[in-house]
């Protein structure tokens, strides 16, 4: 694969539509768009279904429009999901979000100063902190609830495309996405995937997040956990937790690998191309 000279973020639809084919579909009666990669190695081994972070419509932070390119050379064909962007609805609500969490704050200090301070029972005992960043707070768990509603319609009507080509079928999503999908494939054990790679699977709701860890681990499908400086901190912050809990369930297809650099980086793409040929491969 020849790299890109102008390689970089802003790579958009324009250059993925120059590669490859953009292909529309239907989901609970909305269209959405999918970019097509047939495989170009000798033999197919399988389908790669790409799923960017919300907040990373085309996956150029993950450096997909690469790691497809990469995996077409080793076999697998792919169709990467393009996220439809935040509408002003979802803005509303997200700031509406925001205002409600700083109101219930500001009723709770006003409170906690007219009352007395109470008087711990044991000397020992140490108050629990609560905190939650501000930007956190932006989402609610309703926003996200409608985000991962679209998001298994999407991936419900691209699963019926990619079993068409009647080959394995494994599903790559990134961020958000992925914490999102890891609570779908728990709730929808009838999927019928190989595997799951996920990059930086993480969740802004704390109560949410906080089950990503034995989400993969009752998974049905293999699951490869891989991690870049540049995830979420809580998603790094929750990768020993991970392996615990894939201990735990006995869950012996879950891998986790790290990478140390940036995946718009053309090292860490091959190496990422290599980590996830090598866990299909021992898989079908």
């Amino acid at each position: 694969m020849q790299w890109p000279t102008n390689a970089s973020p802003t790579l958009d639809r324009h250059y993925l539509a120059s590669l490859d084919e953009t292909q529309t579909l239907l989901a609970k009666g909305e269209e959405f768009s999918v970019v097509f990669r047939p495989h170009m190695a000798s033999e197919h081994r399988g389908v790669v279904l790409m799923i960017p972070s919300i907040d990373d419509p085309y996956g150029n932070q993950r450096g997909f429009i690469f790691l497809r390119a990469l995996l077409s050379e080793r076999g697998y064909s792919s169709y990467l999901l393009v996220n439809r962007p935040a509408t002003h609805d979802d803005e509303q609500q997200s700031e509406a979000a925001q205002q409600d969490a700083s109101e219930e704050q500001q009723q709770e200090q006003t409170q906690q100063s007219q009352e007395p301070p109470p008087q711990p029972a044991d000397e020992t005992e140490q108050p629990q902190p609560s905190y939650v960043p501000g930007y956190q707070q932006a989402i609610s768990s309703e926003l996200l609830d409608k985000e991962q509603q679209r998001l298994s319609a999407q991936l419900t009507s691209l699963l019926e495309r990619a079993q068409e080509q009647g080959k394995a079928v494994s599903v790559f999503a990134a961020g958000r996405s992925a914490g999102l999908l890891s609570e779908y494939f728990v709730d929808n054990l009838q999927v019928d995937i190989n595997a799951f790679i996920a990059v930086g699977a993480y969740l802004p709701v704390p109560a949410r997040h906080h089950h990503i860890s034995a989400n993969l681990s009752v998974m049905p499908p293999a699951v490869l956990d891989v991690y870049t400086p540049f995830d979420h901190s809580w998603a790094t912050q929750q990768r020993p937790q991970r392996r615990l809990w894939a201990e735990k369930n006995r869950k012996f297809n879950y891998r986790q690998r790290t990478l140390f650099a940036e995946l718009s980086e053309q090292q860490q793409i091959h190496r990422l191309a290599t980590e996830i040929d090598g866990f299909l491969r021992r898989l079908f």
